[in-house]
């Protein structure tokens, strides 16, 4: 039996062949190197080539993106405000708690309430407002202008002589400081390859204002002092008051003029968006996907145990400097600021190198020597001879840098270890146990003991490298990270 060309075929004739040739016959298979004359499919693969090379170039430039410049530095002034604003009052608290008839207990609860009330209310209302639809500048504006107003009245609890005015100022202060926005700005508008470093940077602006906050608080009594300004509404003690309001007054003025809200990160996710996954193809459920991993928890212990022995460490040591060494305010002050300073630039010294260490490695190795630094604290000798302190401040210094790279680590894991559609919610629970980690340190340096604080400190950077060394499996980067 013969076949012959339908009309169906081309025009072209086509040569007729038998059922014997016809059970052998195969496609002509294909050549690699192959011309376009030769192959008719040429067209198709270089057009999918050239596809897939765009969409490569895609994802590089998506994961070494940046933002504007101008927004990016105000988002580091505002952390750097956010912290000021908390530790500018620690080297007064407790002579202000002292004027309204408080005792230290008092002192260590003004300190703690800002990062508390920060945590429990602050931080989950601002993630309401971001899934809500409201802009982040938006969201900068309201809560900038907040932060005035508490700290107005703040300054003026003196005048009222009202320990609850106090508090409650501190409250709003807390409520109002919004530091999600911060990561969660960094987290939409650069990309994951350059994402560690500008934490880095991020949580360098941080550890500056820990330096920053001391000094200005000496320099603003020695001010008040020098022009004998001692009234109910300008002191010593209500001066950071009028200062922050001040402080924050000009930056809302900035972000109204120069910050942009973040652009959407996978604008690319459109146009995949109708494509089925493998397991949708193979008809089967696709895995489900939960926040709460090992390492995601890891990650949160990380962020609470550094804001903690970090705040515990400066409380620690300006109630020990002014009660035991029986320093004045400005001398503490002015101390506190040099190592400060000191930890500063090895945050920033930490943030060159971070790319030369993994993440999870370097978050071990952090911990682990915050723990050996830890003993350096513990004290040798009761009567605080010169040799004693300076071992104490050698080791204060060691263990702040220690747990400043550590929340360096914390930031920059958090949103990469998770999946995208999980990195806002992470980065606000991971803003949220950094915020309850640096209440309860301001309140635990103000009752502890030099040997209580030794042994804490470094019970928790043992237990943190453990815990980064048993799920340093789960610390991995997300597969889909963005």
């Amino acid at each position: 039996m013969l076949l012959t060309c339908t009309e169906t075929q081309p025009v072209q004739a086509t040569p007729s062949f038998s059922d014997s040739e016809a059970s052998t016959w195969r496609l002509p298979p294909v050549v690699v190197g192959r011309s376009a004359v030769d192959d008719p499919h040429s067209g198709n693969s270089k057009e999918g080539d050239n596809t897939a090379w765009e969409m490569r170039q895609l994802q590089q430039r998506a994961e070494e993106r940046m933002p504007d410049w101008k927004s990016l530095w105000l988002v580091n002034y505002l952390v750097f405000l956010l912290v000021l604003n908390v530790e500018i009052v620690v080297p007064t608290a407790d002579q202000y708690a002292q004027t309204l008839g408080a005792g230290e207990t008092f002192s260590g609860l003004v300190i703690a309430l800002t990062p508390f009330f920060q945590g429990l209310i602050g931080i989950p209302m601002n993630y309401w407002m971001l899934r809500s639809g409201i802009s982040l500048k938006t969201i900068l504006i309201v809560m900038v202008a907040g932060s005035i107003l508490g700290n107005i009245l703040y300054a003026l609890a003196g005048l009222m002589r009202s320990k609850i005015a106090i508090l409650c100022a501190r409250t709003l202060i807390g409520i109002c400081q919004c530091q999600l926005g911060g990561p969660i700005y960094i987290a939409k508008a650069v990309g994951i390859k350059k994402r560690t470093r500008v934490l880095f940077v991020f949580s360098t602006m941080a550890t500056l204002a820990f330096t920053a906050a001391p000094l200005l608080a000496a320099l603003l009594e020695i001010f008040v002092k020098q022009l004998r300004i001692e009234n109910l509404v300008l002191d010593s003690d209500t001066v950071p008051g009028w200062f922050m309001a001040f402080a924050y007054y000009l930056f809302l003025l900035k972000v109204v003029f120069f910050f942009e809200n973040p652009e959407d990160e996978n604008p690319k996710e459109d146009v995949g968006k109708n494509v089925p996954s493998l397991a949708e193809a193979l008809d089967t459920d696709p895995p489900v996907e939960s926040l709460w991993t090992s390492g995601f928890l890891v990650c949160l212990f990380a962020a609470f145990a550094s804001s903690l022995t970090n705040t515990m460490a400066i409380v620690f040591f300006v109630k020990l400097a002014e009660k035991t060494w029986r320093w004045s305010v400005s001398v503490t002050a002015f101390a506190l600021a040099g190592f400060m300073a000191v930890v500063s630039l090895l945050s920033l010294v930490s943030s060159r190198l971070a790319k030369l260490v993994e993440d999870r490695k370097g978050l071990q190795f952090t911990s682990c020597i915050g723990a050996a630094c830890s003993l350096i604290t513990i004290p040798f000798s009761k009567n605080w001879p010169a040799a004693a302190i300076t071992v104490m401040f050698v080791g204060l210094l060691l263990v702040q840098s220690s747990a400043s790279v550590v929340k360096n680590y914390a930031y920059a894991l958090c949103p990469k270890i998770v999946a995208p559609r999980f990195k806002d919610r992470a980065g606000a629970i991971n803003m949220i146990s950094l915020m309850l980690g640096r209440g309860a340190g301001a309140q635990l340096g103000a009752i502890l003991t030099s040997v209580s604080f030794a042994g804490s400190q470094f019970c928790t950077y043992l237990f943190l490298f453990f815990l980064s060394w048993k799920f340093a499996a789960h610390l991995k980067q997300h597969e889909k990270a963005t």
